[in-house]
């Protein structure tokens, strides 16, 4: 690939950067009037309950290995969401050993309400864009995540047990 077909890497990052940035912020302002909840942590938990639980709950250890985090965050995690009243844990009365998780009902409408401003958030960005400019950033993005994970995937190389993997820290 010659200088001039190489990708302006900076711009690109740059891009990455305003687009984090500036959609934190209007998410946060967008959030501003709803119930206060740790959305973020609540919404992926919603989720992982909806994909891997069962009768609405699911175990702390499923939750540390589907999110890939060692237990003591995801426990610090949960005790914040707990403490505000968003979700309980119970022992299994089957295994007394495990920990199950449930979303409370204040939980479920805190989410609720901040998943619907968070919609209606985006739903004006997108409404901003002509037909034509969606399909072209809908292209974009699709063909920038294949080549994302082609490349990571031809990068994969098992490591050797025990040894760390180099993106630990990233």
């Amino acid at each position: 690939m010659s200088t001039s077909e190489t990708p302006n890497l900076h711009g690109v990052f740059r891009f990455v950067a305003r687009l984090h940035t500036l959609s934190k912020r209007g998410m946060r302002a967008a959030l501003a009037d709803e119930p206060k909840c740790r959305y973020g942590m609540l919404q992926h938990l919603y989720n992982l309950i909806e994909q891997h639980g069962y009768d609405g709950a699911i175990y702390v250890s499923d939750i540390a290995r589907y999110m890939h985090q060692p237990m003591p965050a995801v426990s610090r995690g949960l005790r914040a969401m707990e403490q505000d009243g968003h979700i309980t844990r119970e022992t299994d009365p089957g295994d007394r050993r495990k920990t199950l998780v449930r979303i409370t009902p204040e939980g479920e409408r805190a989410r609720s309400a901040n998943e619907q401003a968070m919609n209606a958030y985006f739903a004006r960005i997108m409404a901003r864009l002509t037909p034509e400019e969606l399909a072209q950033a809908n292209a974009v993005k699709d063909a920038l995540l294949a080549a994302i994970e082609a490349e990571n995937e031809s990068m994969a190389q098992p490591t050797r047990k025990g040894e760390p993997p180099h993106d630990q820290n990233i």
